[in-house]
C-alpha cells in the first residue's frame, strides 16, 4: 500500500548519525518549523519538513522511570514542545527545546503532579494545573527561565485557554459531581472576570477560541459519574452569546475541538454510535472496543456540513499550518498508527506504524 514501514526502518539507521552531529548558533536561530511524530520502538521524536519527507532530526525521548507517554503538545510558535508523562504520582510535564535538544521537567519535584492546560500564544510560556490532589494551583511558567507565577485562579478550575492575542484567559470550573460547571473570561491575573456560561446539569470543557478570537468552540457533556459519556460540540460568540449546538461528539477523553488555521472548519472526535460505550468501568483508550467506537469528524461553518471518517482515534487530531492536512493517531490491529487526511481530496493515508502524537512545529 505504501512504503511507510520501510521508510521508518531506514530512519532508525540514521539516528546515530543525526544525534552525533553538533549544532552551532543560538537555539532561536536553529529553529525550523516542520512535522513531528513520536516513534514508539526507538522512543524518539522524529522531525521532518513534511509528513512524507525523511526526518532531518531524531531526538531521543525515553519515558522517565515507571512513566508512560500521555500526550505531546507543541508550542503555537517556536521550538518548544511540552510532553506529558503519566507517572505513579500523576501527570508530569517535561519541556523539550527542539532547537538545542535540551530537556527539563517543568517542576523539579517528582512527587508533585502537574499537567498542561495550554500554551501562551507567543510560545514562550505555558499554563499548568499543579497539585490537583493536594493544593491545586494554576501557574504560568516561563519556558526560558523556569519562573512560575501563581495566577490566583479558582482551585476547582479544570480547563483553560488563552485568547489568540494572549490578553484574556477563558477557563471553566466545577465544585464537583452534581454541581454543574461555569465558564469565565478575564484577564490573566483573574481580575475583571465575567461569567460567560453556567450549566447546573452539564460540564463544559475543552473550550478553544477561533483563530480570529471571535468565536469559541467547546464540548458539553452530562454532569455524571460515567467515565466516557456522550458529548456535544457547541459554538458561541466570544462574549458568551449565541451559544448553539453543532454536532454529537465524544466526551471524557480530553479530545477537544481543533479549529482550522483559517477558522472555517472544526475537527473533533465523534462516535459512530453516540449511545454506546458509556463506560463506568476502567476500560478506555487501551480497550479496542472503546477506541473502535470513535470517528474523526469535520464541521464546516459556512454550510454547517459534517463529514465523518471512521477511525479508532487514540489522540486528538492536529492541523497542518496551511490547513490542508489533518494528522491523527489511531488504533489498528492493536498497534498505534499515525495517519494523515488530505482535506481537499478527503483521502486518508497511513504514515507510520508503532508511532503516535504527530503534529507540527511552527
Amino acid at each position: 500500500m505504501n512504503s511507510a514501514p520501510r521508510r521508518l526502518a531506514t530512519f532508525f539507521l540514521l539516528i546515530g548519525l543525526l544525534n552525533a552531529c553538533a549544532s552551532t548558533g543560538s537555539p532561536e536561530s536553529l529553529h525550523r518549523p516542520g512535522f513531528f511524530v513520536y516513534s514508539l520502538p526507538s522512543a524518539s521524536l522524529l522531525i521532518a519538513d513534511t509528513p512524507a519527507a525523511p526526518p532531518r532530526q531524531v531526538i531521543a525521548l525515553p519515558p522517565p522511570a515507571d512513566c508512560a507517554l500521555h500526550a505531546i503538545h507543541p508550542a503555537p510558535r517556536g521550538s518548544w514542545i511540552a510532553i506529558e508523562w503519566d507517572c505513579p504520582s500523576g501527570l508530569r510535564v517535561q519541556l523539550l527545546d527542539t532547537a538545542s535538544r535540551a530537556t527539563r521537567f517543568a517542576l523539579r519535584d517528582p512527587t508533585l503532579d502537574n499537567r498542561l492546560l495550554a500554551w501562551h500564544p507567543a510560545g514562550r510560556a505555558l499554563y499548568l494545573k499543579v497539585g490537583t490532589l493536594s493544593n491545586p494551583q494554576t501557574v504560568r511558567l516561563e519556558v526560558d527561565t523556569g519562573q512560575a507565577t501563581d495566577l490566583n485562579l479558582p482551585g476547582f478550575l479544570y480547563d483553560l485557554a488563552p485568547s489568540p492575542d494572549g490578553a484574556r484567559l477563558l477557563y471553566s470550573l466545577s465544585n464537583g459531581i452534581g454541581f454543574g460547571s461555569e465558564t469565565w473570561l478575564g484577564a490573566e491575573n483573574a481580575q475583571n472576570a465575567s461569567q460567560l456560561l453556567v450549566e447546573p446539569a452539564s460540564i463544559l470543557a475543552l473550550a478553544q477560541f477561533s483563530p480570529d478570537g471571535r468565536q469559541i468552540a467547546y464540548i458539553k457533556m452530562p454532569d455524571s459519574t460515567a467515565q466516557y459519556p456522550p458529548g456535544e460540540l457547541w459554538i458561541m460568540a466570544s462574549d458568551g452569546s449565541q451559544a448553539h449546538f453543532v454536532a454529537q461528539a465524544d466526551a471524557g477523553r480530553g479530545f477537544g475541538p481543533a479549529w482550522s488555521p483559517r477558522g472555517d472548519q472544526i475537527a473533533f472526535v465523534s462516535r459512530r454510535n453516540p449511545a454506546a460505550n458509556q463506560s463506568q468501568g476502567t476500560q478506555g483508550l487501551d480497550d479496542p472496543a472503546e477506541a473502535a467506537s470513535l470517528a474523526l469528524s469535520l464541521y464546516t461553518l459556512a454550510d454547517a456540513s459534517l463529514r465523518v471518517w471512521p477511525a479508532a482515534l487514540l489522540k486528538p487530531p492536529a492541523w497542518s499550518p496551511e490547513g490542508t492536512l489533518l494528522v491523527f493517531t489511531a488504533l489498528e490491529n492493536d498497534t498505534m498508527t499515525v495517519w494523515q487526511l488530505e482535506i481537499a481530496t478527503q483521502r486518508a493515508e497511513k504514515l507510520y506504524t508503532a508511532a503516535c502524537c504527530a503534529g507540527w512545529l511552527r
